[in-house]
């Protein structure tokens, strides 16, 4: 018999059990209710592929480089009249140009960006963001990315107390 078994008798540790399941589920629970899913628009991701070496760009009007392997995607995101995103963040670089419509851009501080078609922008790394159509056509964007080997290119983030119509 283990030394966990002789020191808890059956009936705490079926109590403990109990407890940690409900604490698991809870967590769980919590982390559903404070995700903010998009609703309203599709992405797609056209490529992903794997760069195994380091990058080094410099010129008199940027500097880029990587610290090792990463992965670079390029995908599609369309947004119908009234989709929005959900709130998100990017752990890497994106590249974003909005090719169709106009979409409101929303930073972790409430703050609007207006984007037309034509625009494109660099998106924050780890800061959150919710993207809005409210435009009566899609909007239509082309999205690249620079990411760590094998992460998401977006995350889930709760919504940081902005309320936007």
């Amino acid at each position: 018999m283990s030394a966990i078994r002789k020191a808890v008798p059956s009936r705490l540790r079926t109590k403990l059990l109990l407890l940690l399941v409900a604490m698991t589920l809870a967590a769980v629970a919590v982390g559903v209710a404070i995700a903010t899913p998009g609703e309203g628009t599709v992405g797609m991701l056209l490529a992903r592929g794997s760069n195994p070496d380091e990058v080094t760009v410099h010129t008199n009007e940027f500097k880029f480089k990587t610290y090792g392997p990463t992965d670079i995607l390029v995908a599609t995101q369309t947004w119908q009249p009234g989709g929005h995103s959900g709130w998100h963040t990017h752990a890497g670089l994106v590249l974003f140009t909005l090719k169709l419509g106009t979409i409101s851009v929303f930073d972790g501080n409430c703050n609007e960006r207006i984007v037309n078609a034509g625009d494109a922008f660099v998106e924050p790394v780890g800061e959150p963001m919710e993207v809005k159509n409210y435009g009566t056509e899609p909007a239509v964007a082309y999205i690249a990315g620079v990411n760590a080997p094998g992460a998401p290119g977006k995350d889930d983030a709760p919504n940081p107390g902005c309320d936007i119509p």
